[in-house]
């Protein structure tokens, strides 16, 4: 091997060294406020893909107080929004990461509504909850906040993304998606509301919630009448317009139902 060969190679080992101690320092949360400081100034000047991920680090752990975890977290979101578009790479390779059971994405999916366009940075979350499926997950906290954004794109295609959800192996995930659908009104989610509800595993409160959603938005039960009927929980009924009616007798009642 040549000089500058072994010069070059020397130079790559030793900025791999820095960028594996400076991610080590900017996610120690018992480390010192100073030195995450230096690591985010190593990786604001190096930039690029190694060094927006670097930057992105610091939002997988919290650190005491919650108000200076605070500051650095949206000192991280400035630099980064800074940077533009060319961090998007980056964000996407982050909330798809998984050497962790659970990955903060609420600061990460700010950036990205930030730096791209809404088509963009709907394809993106798309494309994360299509690689995360349906199966099950032991923490679903990160494809909870997934679906959550998702909601806030006017996007055609955001409900049919949304529909499999309702499917998920998390009843945390379950509910997020029918309260998303139900938020949004799109009637593309009717049949595949009603379909959940004759499913065989759907527990009774989430049968009662979409009953909850269904009288909400107005819609029939056309076409499933007679197998709904005999899934509703306890309290709800289906009246002569096909709309469900009626309260889940088993819901915990409100402030306002004990006192009376």
């Amino acid at each position: 091997m040549s000089i500058s060969g072994r010069l070059q190679k020397w130079r790559a080992g030793r900025r791999g060294r820095q960028i594996k101690r400076h991610k080590k320092h900017i996610k120690n949360k018992f480390g010192q406020g100073e030195d995450r400081q230096k690591a985010k100034d190593f990786f604001r000047e190096l930039g690029g893909l190694e060094g927006h991920l670097g930057l992105l680090e610091r939002y997988m752990v919290n650190v005491e107080p919650s108000i200076r975890d605070e500051d650095e977290k949206d000192d991280v979101f400035q630099i980064l929004t800074e940077f533009g578009p060319e961090v998007v790479p980056a964000i996407e390779e982050y909330i798809n990461r998984k050497d962790a059971a659970s990955v903060p994405v609420t600061w990460p999916l700010k950036v990205l509504d930030v730096v791209c366009d809404p088509p963009e940075a709907v394809a993106v979350i798309i494309r994360a909850l299509q690689r995360m499926g349906t199966n099950y997950t032991r923490e679903p906290e990160r494809k909870v906040a997934l679906v959550t954004q998702l909601a806030e794109y006017d996007d055609e295609r955001v409900v049919p993304a949304l529909i499999p959800f309702l499917r998920d192996h998390r009843d945390e995930v379950r509910l997020e998606a029918l309260a998303v659908l139900t938020r949004l009104g799109h009637d593309a989610a009717r049949e595949p509301m009603l379909e959940m509800m004759l499913e065989d595993d759907t527990p009774a409160r989430i049968r009662a919630q979409l009953a909850g959603s269904l009288q909400k938005l107005g819609w029939t039960v056309k076409g499933f009448r007679k197998k709904v009927e005999e899934v509703l929980p306890e309290g709800l009924s289906v009246d002569r317009s096909g709309r469900i009616k009626g309260r889940w007798s088993l819901a915990p009642l409100k402030e306002d139902d004990e006192e009376s």
